[in-house]
């Protein structure tokens, strides 16, 4: 059971870390579902309760902070509330058809269009679309930092069970 444990876990991990970068897979709550999974499976005895609440804090943590880094980062350079949506939109749009980094562009292209269509110059709405990327690629980070986490908590114990 314990090389099945840790087969899962990874299955559910190199998903996790898809989703860092695909904006329609929950990257870090996937990682922390196959904390479940792996700890259920070795009986509880290489991960346990702690393990499985750090995972869940760290899942909870990383859908915060990814809408707050995009949020911010367009807000910091001057996007309105469309301009937001419209990244937001133009990032699942993206990544639908110019997968898996279509998001990037998307969120771009999306933060500037929205800033257009509500009359602002194509120098602010530029300047919302930088945000947006900057934005968006400080929630890359920060889930990719949590995954790698979520894999260096996780991956010693499994490794010793067997």
């Amino acid at each position: 059971m314990n090389t099945l444990a840790l087969v899962i876990f990874l299955i559910f991990l190199v998903a996790g870390a898809a989703g860092v970068i695909l904006p329609l897979l929950p990257g870090v709550p996937l990682a922390a579902v196959g904390i479940l999974f792996a700890a259920w499976l070795g009986d509880f005895a290489y991960l346990g309760v702690r393990e499985i609440a750090i995972g869940a804090l760290l899942a909870g943590l990383s859908l915060v902070l990814d809408y707050l880094t995009t949020v911010l980062g367009a807000r910091y350079y001057g996007a309105s509330t469309r301009g937001v949506w419209g990244a937001l939109i133009g990032a699942v749009v993206g990544v639908v058809f110019f997968p898996p980094f279509g998001f990037l562009l998307g969120a771009v292209v999306g933060a500037i269009a929205a800033e257009l269509a509500s009359g602002r110059p194509l120098a602010e709405a530029g300047r919302a679309g930088l945000g947006t990327l900057i934005g968006t690629l400080g929630g890359v980070v920060v889930k990719g930092l949590l995954i790698a986490a979520i894999a260096l908590m996780c991956l010693p114990p499994l490794i010793r069970a067997l």
